[in-house]
């Protein structure tokens, strides 16, 4: 599992990852600004690093703080 940490465009954040197909996120739940994602993906420092880099790739992503953590670290 992966957590977004995001105050605002949680919906954009959520359409992004969840289109993605290798690795596939689902999104699971929403506490606050933290978005929880299961992921296809085994090792979840490297899902954390795919998924930031998909965000990053959108152009309102230089406009919004954010941080993805896998579970263990929160």
């Amino acid at each position: 599992m992966i957590i977004v940490n995001s105050p605002i465009m949680q919906s954009k954040i959520q359409t992004i990852l969840e289109s993605m197909e290798s690795p596939s996120f689902t999104f699971v739940k929403k506490d606050g600004i933290r978005l929880y994602f299961e992921t296809s993906e085994q090792d979840t420092e490297l899902a954390c690093k795919i998924a930031k880099a998909e965000i990053k790739k959108d152009p309102m992503a230089g406009a919004i703080m954010f941080t993805v953590k896998s579970e263990e670290y929160i």
